[in-house]
């Protein structure tokens, strides 16, 4: 995302004639063929950045790199001509990664993913399932009363978009169980681009292959 970041930001000051590609060929096309390691310092990344397009590339970096920033950096998305948008049907890339033999992932929904039998593979940090007080250890055995499954986990938290009341999870760990209310009503939420309205498609021109 940085990277993207930066590309398109070269792209945005130089009105089109340089790119990222013209960074990597400056800082990454030295000493061809040859197999002794040479360093570089962020000084020098910074140089290269700079010989391209004049900006301040140091302060760019350090916000990016260095500091924690509150939401996911959307810029290079934004300044590529398109947005973050989401759907409630998984996109077909998704559904070929939800296959039964692995983890299901509801990330942007309620924020873990979840294996066929129940047990939670990964739980998102500061996601609703975080708030909750669900960790990965956990093995969900029951959706509202009714033996979990992947639809009707799926049919729950679609019901709970117009239910005021919380899904009710029902957790094992290790010989314990635990009910957590799950106070969640966003829906299924999945991340998709969309080209926004009057801007130049530069995503498209940087996914295109090299000339």
């Amino acid at each position: 995302m940085i990277w993207l970041d930066a590309d398109t930001k070269i792209r945005e000051l130089s009105g089109g004639k340089k790119s990222l590609d013209d960074f990597a060929r400056l800082f990454f096309g030295v000493d061809n063929g040859s197999y002794i390691t040479r360093t570089y310092t962020f000084y020098d990344l910074v140089t290269s950045l700079n010989t391209v397009q004049p900006y301040d590339w140091a302060t760019f970096l350090h916000e990016r790199v260095d500091l924690i920033a509150p939401h996911t950096p959307e810029d290079g998305i934004s300044r590529g001509g398109y947005q973050l948008a989401y759907s409630d049907t998984a996109p077909d890339w998704l559904k070929h990664e939800n296959r039964p033999d692995r983890a299901v992932s509801y990330s942007t929904s309620v924020g873990f993913s979840i294996k066929a039998n129940g047990d939670l593979e990964n739980v998102w940090w500061n996601s609703p399932a975080f708030r909750a007080g669900i960790t990965p250890d956990m093995q969900l055995t029951a959706v509202n009363g009714v033996a979990y499954t992947k639809e009707k986990l799926e049919d729950a938290i679609k019901a709970a978009e117009t239910d005021k009341a919380a899904i009710k999870l029902l957790f094992k760990r290790e010989n314990r169980y635990q009910t957590i209310d799950l106070d969640y009503h966003g829906g299924l939420r999945y991340p998709r681009l969309e080209r926004a309205d009057g801007t130049r498609d530069i995503l498209d021109e940087i996914l295109l292959p090299s000339k």
